[in-house]
């Protein structure tokens, strides 16, 4: 199955240093180290990465997610 990708999010993972995903794999990877699991927008975010992963998710949807979920957790996004 071919690794189903989303537009490109970039987010400041320290001072300064930006980080860029486009897939599942690095948007699981921020959540579980960005944001608290008790927040409704991570359990949001964190479900429609697995529907990604499993190809059932809307890529826009994923996206807007993952971006929701990180600014509730503070992380600043740099969004085009």
């Amino acid at each position: 199955m071919p690794r189903i990708t989303i537009r490109p999010v970039t987010y400041e993972e320290h001072a300064g240093k930006f980080r860029t995903v486009t897939d599942a794999r690095g948007i699981g990877t921020a959540l579980m180290m960005y944001c608290d699991p008790d927040d409704p927008a991570y359990q949001r975010a964190a479900e429609a990465c697995l529907e990604l992963e499993g190809g059932s998710a809307d890529a826009e949807q994923v996206r807007f997610d993952f971006i929701a979920a990180l600014e509730a957790a503070g992380v600043f996004v740099r969004d085009p």
